[in-house]
């Protein structure tokens, strides 16, 4: 609806316009046509409109990108050259030389690192060097800038296939593209990157997608790291238990304080059982969630979403954990993210039974893929094939060079093996196929 002021505005627009040709030859005054007045009209109300900030979405007039701005609900769009002139004012921003397109340069809050599968045991100290180092991140929280000083990001959006190629690499980033070259003399041209959400920045992820990488963005969704960045948001009751004693770090101590320790690695179940801490948890994880989105990850990778098999005092059953799993699928699918799941074979097939479970279908409907750890290791890897009946692929991850040749994989089925117990894709050595 255009308002009576935006009328008279353009009626006398279009008066200006004719009383102006009159002034001119009759040969000029008959350039002076229907067309010339409409256009007047229309350029001025599309000003009007333009300038009118209640309204949540102005029509463009190009074909360029829609600019999303965090924490509002409208949706702004640019023509090319306004485009063109913020980039100009923007000479104190750094560029991405291999990116044809300039990013929103959000960084996420969020401190992320690698959490390790409950199948598979790593040493302290190899924990308590990647925390360091994740502690020494420069994946600072950044504020938002205004919405005219940058282009818009174009982000690669694929859904995997049973012939999509798999990086995953939390430990080094970045990570070379579109060629990794490892210590080992393979060289690796992968089509999707699964990465550490925390130690990636925006510019990163810029360089993956212009490489032609589509990237997910890994963190963990089901223990409380004492280090992360948003760690005191937690309430204390949700991840030591009721009762429990907390340091000034927030770390548990006392007695009952190992009760929902998750072994060597330093943190903690969080209990996705109880209404209240669920209420804080998943508030927390959206948060993490819209900061992946934010940085430009495709998909998101949570991890750490197996309480309901693992020694926790919370009484975490499987269905608690299917629960939520259901809840991170639909909570990334709403901020437009794909999303894996990681290990949780026991919710796919049963492991008495081997048979389908009551979240098999449920949960294979819900996620893109899966990522298995130490599968080989522990014999456990036909536990995930319903994902590949239903065209999903998988990634099976071994530590340690424990395999030396490829097995035996169906189409979707892909296995990297590292030569520690980090996840290092230059520390690759084997990838099959």
């Amino acid at each position: 609806m255009v308002y009576p002021a935006v009328l008279l505005t353009a009626l006398f627009s279009a008066q200006a316009v004719l009383a102006s040709d009159k002034s001119k030859s009759p040969t000029e005054v008959s350039t002076c046509s229907l067309s010339t007045v409409t256009q007047t009209v229309t350029s001025t109300v599309t000003l009007f409109i333009a300038s009118t900030t209640s309204l949540k979405q102005v029509p463009s007039s190009s074909s360029s990108p829609s600019l999303f701005i965090k924490g509002e609900d409208k949706k702004l769009t640019s023509t090319s050259s306004s485009v063109s002139t913020a980039k100009a004012s923007e000479d104190n921003k750094s560029k991405t030389s291999t990116s044809t397109v300039s990013s929103v340069a959000t960084t996420s809050k969020f401190d992320e690192k690698k959490a390790s599968s409950t199948s598979t045991s790593r040493s302290v100290d190899d924990k308590s060097n990647r925390s360091s180092s994740i502690t020494s991140s420069t994946a600072a929280s950044v504020s938002l800038p205004p919405s005219s000083s940058t282009a818009p990001a174009i982000q690669v959006k694929s859904t995997p296939s049973l012939s999509t190629s798999f990086i995953y690499d939390l430990d080094n980033q970045p990570i070379a593209a579109p060629i990794i070259r490892t210590a080992t003399g393979l060289s690796l041209n992968k089509t999707m990157y699964v990465v550490d959400m925390a130690q990636s920045t925006t510019e990163h992820i810029v360089n993956y997608h212009a490489k032609g990488k589509t990237v997910g963005c890994y963190f963990s969704a089901g223990t409380w790291e004492p280090y992360r960045s948003d760690a005191k948001q937690f309430l204390p009751e949700c991840y030591c238990g009721p009762n429990v004693t907390v340091d000034s770090t927030g770390r548990c101590t006392g007695s009952g304080s190992d009760a929902n320790l998750l072994g060597e690695w330093g943190e903690w179940w969080l209990d996705v059982r109880s209404e209240k801490c669920l209420n804080n948890i998943k508030s927390i994880m959206t948060d993490r969630i819209k900061a992946a989105k934010q940085k430009g990850c495709d998909s998101i990778d949570p991890d750490n979403v197996d309480a309901g098999t693992n020694q926790q005092d919370f009484g975490i059953t499987k269905q608690d954990e299917a629960n939520y799993l259901l809840w991170l699928s639909s909570t990334a699918r709403a901020n437009g993210l794909g999303i894996d799941l990681k290990n949780s074979g026991d919710l796919i097939t049963d492991p008495d039974t081997g048979k389908s479970t009551d979240w098999t279908t449920s949960l294979v409907n819900a996620f893109d893929f899966d990522v298995i750890e130490s599968c080989h290791q522990y014999n456990e890897c036909e536990k995930y094939d319903p994902f590949l009946k239903a065209g999903k692929p998988q990634i099976r991850i071994e530590y340690e060079s424990s395999i030396k040749k490829c097995p035996s994989l169906k189409p979707g089925q892909q296995l990297l093996v590292d030569s520690g117990s980090v996840v290092n894709s230059t520390q690759i050595t084997l990838s099959c196929p």
